[in-house]
């Protein structure tokens, strides 16, 4: 055991202080904060806008690959749709692949623990509604013969791609705090995960609305050079940035007790400005002719962006959130290795919490058999809830 230089507990002499995960092997900038190795994925840098390891942070990482290939063959059985001319069955299959591998997450990571109806349904149920109600209002407001009487240009972005993302994002997060009243989901870590399944949510049902008219009169096969790309955006880039941006929000609102860190202050202004950012530059470039692959970039860019502040959120809250777990004899979910440990594994540096939330699923994720006693938010045989 040796003394960790930053929180002066007591520590196993590996690589990572196991109290407060900063790193003690070498030298390197700044190790408290040791950006180098993001706590949900500790082989990872923070800035690395990676989407799996973001938005699915109890996944060992032993399983990140196969979420990353779900999400990538998803993505190319969508785009052989639209090859096909098969317009309607790619808008659907869009409308729900990230959703859908999102629920798997749920299920795999156990992150409802012994609630999931009540979980899933005030998260990703509960913003498909909040989406169909959204949508189907600013459909009748934004339309063409609108009481608003909107003038067709700066009205109408005003209205479509700065207002109605304000809107959705004061909305998209309310199911999510439902469960924090609730109680019981304390983290930040929990926030993030419970708001990205409301944005998803959410996404998805606005999807489908938009559309309606396309899904009821298209024919089975149909001409398909212009929907590539709009069809790759509400597959993957317009749910991320739902899901991002209403992550940041609760995250960063979730559990704020003393913080008074910029990192948390930033989160509302993040969201909003990353999906005002994404809707009303996307329109004005689609809007003047620019390339469709040139916007679809764009909206790339700034998806990125928001990635990387729930990146730097999460880890900040993992490194903040420590110091009320317990130290007990852990598997740990990224390494999978038998150590003994607090908040962090003390030779990966990964957060313990960054894990499976029931310890029978944490070790058959951990590919041990059972072997371990508690990972995550489990409690360890004979203690209390860490």
């Amino acid at each position: 055991m040796i003394q960790c230089p930053h929180c002066g507990r007591e520590a196993p002499d590996e690589a990572f202080c196991t109290w407060c995960g900063a790193h003690l092997v070498g030298s390197v900038a700044d190790p408290r904060r040791r950006r180098h190795h993001y706590a949900a994925d500790p082989t990872e840098h923070v800035a690395h806008p990676s989407v799996v390891t973001t938005l699915f942070p109890h996944l060992p990482r032993h399983r990140v690959h196969e979420f990353r290939w779900g999400l990538a063959g998803g993505l190319a059985v969508v785009v052989l749709l639209v090859a096909g001319g098969l317009i309607v069955a790619a808008i659907l299959a869009a409308a729900v692949l990230v959703p859908s591998l999102y629920l798997v997450y749920l299920y795999e990571a156990q992150v409802y623990r012994d609630e999931p109806a009540k979980v899933v349904g005030l998260t990703m149920a509960a913003g498909a509604v909040i989406g169909v109600l959204v949508s189907v209002v600013a459909d009748s407001l934004l339309h063409e013969a609108s009481p608003l009487h909107l003038s067709p240009t700066a009205g109408y972005l005003a209205a479509s791609a700065i207002l109605l993302p304000v809107v959705q994002e004061v909305l998209k997060p309310l199911p999510a705090f439902v469960l924090r009243i609730g109680g019981g989901f304390a983290e930040t870590i929990d926030g993030l995960t419970f708001g990205v399944s409301a944005g998803l949510g959410f996404a998805a049902a606005e999807t489908i609305v938009q559309f309606s008219r396309v899904l009821g009169t298209e024919p089975v096969h149909s001409a398909s050079a212009s929907w590539l790309f709009p069809v790759i955006g509400i597959t993957v880039l317009t749910p991320l940035m739902q899901a991002s941006c209403t992550g940041a929000v609760t995250a960063s609102l979730w559990n704020r007790r003393g913080r008074s860190r910029s990192v948390y202050a930033a989160g509302v202004p993040v969201a909003f400005g990353v999906h005002v950012a994404y809707s009303a530059v996307g329109q004005l470039l689609a809007d003047h002719g620019v390339d469709p692959a040139i916007v679809a970039g764009y909206q790339l860019v700034v998806v990125g962006v928001a990635l990387v502040y729930l990146r730097e959120l999460v880890h900040v809250a993992l490194l903040d959130e420590a110091v009320d777990v317990g130290f007990s004899a852990v598997v740990c979910p990224h390494c999978r290795q038998s150590v003994g440990a607090a908040a962090f594994c003390p030779r990966c540096g990964g957060a313990v919490t960054a894990g499976p939330r029931r310890p029978e699923a944490a070790a058959l994720l951990a590919g041990e058999g059972g072997a371990a006693e508690t990972i995550g938010g489990g409690a360890p045989a004979g203690g209390a809830d860490a």
